[in-house]
């Protein structure tokens, strides 16, 4: 059926299963369709929908062993729509595909099978002396720069962690390394001027953590050049927890509520009090450790209820900010929230929600509006009142 689409309304893709969606970050109403190994632009105002490129090398369903693979298994698929180029990823596979909507050009990309059965694809954009780039993972611990129209790899460089020929002084192994850092990328989130962006991802074995990149400095001295975010514990399981860019100096993470992740004693119990927003500043106090490694801690935390801790305290869904209005959007299980930079929740839309089984909604900063894809209806809009 699929094959004999070329422009059609919503019936025309009844028999297809759309796997994702996005907004495009500069035409309002105008989104992203992944389906059947083929991406679709949709016109809600004129409800048309375009089928535009062929991409088969983004699977459906997991056909590669290895690490954490399971043969038959369906694979989430993730879109990142920044005009005119769009980026799909198998979030928990290997294969990425970089499209150019003005040329019709399609890049495919791929990571490496390691883990990536639990670390989301990173890729997002950001733009730089009037090029749009594209961040993507090309390792476990690697991010790659692209420049989005060309394909140029800004940021091509050797990465080694191997044996040296040389013995400590008590004879034991000596480690050389090159732009190597033991961290797992995992999502990414992008500051408005593209001077810096956060890898949501997690260290042995395992500890989430979130580090910092400069993205000038990046493009020089890479993943060593990462600035550690301190100042919360976690059940260690709960990479790409909610955070975003408030502006481009600030920015804010949803902590998970210590009491529950079970490592606290008596003495810290008692003067307790879970605080569900962290704001840190990318120019803010930082401390060098002896090892090395550059840690900040936050200017900042306030209470909030927007999300619900689950069984050890970690807190899921997708966080954003409306720059307009000056206030923060979560998308939890338990329903969209708009939330004051202080906490307080303003609104929310209950059948607005995140779902381990079904297409979930997004949510569109430029454009102030919820969106999914439903069966028979094509794409649902929804807004605060």
């Amino acid at each position: 059926m699929i094959d004999d689409i070329e422009n059609t309304t919503y019936a025309g893709l009844a028999e297809l299963k759309i796997k994702a969606i996005a907004a495009s970050d500069k035409y309002e109403g105008h989104y992203a369709l992944y389906a059947g190994k083929w991406l679709f632009v949709v016109d809600i105002a004129k409800k048309t929908i375009t089928k535009r490129v062929n991409l088969p090398n983004i699977r459906e369903k997991d056909s590669e062993l290895g690490e954490g693979r399971v043969e038959g298994k369906e694979l989430e698929i993730a879109i990142v729509f920044r005009h005119p180029y769009i980026c799909i990823t198998e979030r928990y596979g290997l294969h990425a595909a970089l499209i150019n909507l003005d040329s019709g050009t399609v890049r495919e990309l791929e990571r490496e099978d390691y883990h990536c059965d639990v670390s989301s694809y990173s890729a997002d954009f950001l733009e730089r002396e009037g090029r749009v780039l594209l961040i993507c993972q090309s390792q476990w611990n690697r991010l790659d720069i692209y420049d989005a129209e060309s394909g140029e790899n800004l940021s091509e460089r050797e990465v080694y962690w191997r044996k040296s020929s040389e013995k400590k002084e008590d004879g034991s192994t000596l480690y050389e390394y090159k732009n190597y850092l033991n961290f797992f990328h995992s999502r990414l989130h992008i500051s408005p001027d593209g001077k810096h962006f956060l890898s949501n991802g997690w260290v042995w074995h395992p500890q989430d953590s979130i580090c910092l990149f400069e993205t000038e400095t990046f493009l020089s001295d890479f993943e060593p050049s990462a600035v550690w975010l301190e100042g919360y514990r976690s059940s260690g399981y709960n990479w790409d927890r909610p955070c975003t860019f408030i502006d481009n100096n600030l920015f804010v993470v949803a902590l998970d509520d210590e009491r529950s992740a079970g490592e606290l004693d008596q003495e810290e119990l008692e003067g307790y009090e879970y605080r569900q927003l962290a704001f840190y500043r990318v120019d803010g106090d930082r401390i060098e450790t002896r090892y090395g490694s550059t840690l900040m801690n936050p200017c900042e935390a306030v209470t909030c209820s927007a999300f619900t801790p689950q069984e050890y305290g970690e807190v899921k869904g997708r966080l954003y900010y409306h720059s307009a209005k000056a206030r923060l959007v979560a998308i939890t299980a338990n329903g969209a929230f708009a939330i004051r930079l202080t906490g307080e929740i303003t609104a929310c839309i209950p059948d607005v929600f995140t779902g381990p089984k079904r297409l979930g909604w997004g949510y569109s900063p430029e454009h102030d509006v919820f969106y999914t894809w439903q069966e028979g209806a094509g794409i649902v809009e929804k807004r605060f009142e």
